[in-house]
């Protein structure tokens, strides 16, 4: 399955929006999540490219659950870092 970026970035920062006062982590995980793109097109395989538009590509619709939960996670226990290096 594959989701246009920005679709991805909408439905990552609605579910960290569950979480009471998280509207400027969602903003954050915006913001490193389009650095990490930026750092990794063309070498990680979950990046699609057709034409104009960047695709990000999971296995289902939980895996953007996932990727909210391991972030709130990450930011609790301080390895942001490894998040990103992981993802």
């Amino acid at each position: 399955m594959k989701l246009p970026i920005q679709e991805l970035i909408e439905n990552v920062k609605d579910e960290l929006m569950c979480y009471e006062g998280a509207e400027a982590l969602a903003a954050k995980w915006e913001k490193e999540f389009l650095d990490w793109v930026k750092k990794n097109t063309g070498k990680s395989k979950d990046i699609l490219t057709d034409g104009k538009q960047m695709s990000f590509k999971i296995k289902d619709e939980e895996e953007i659950f996932e990727i909210a939960d391991a972030y709130m996670d990450a930011t609790e226990d301080g390895t942001i870092k490894q998040y990103w290096e992981k993802f």
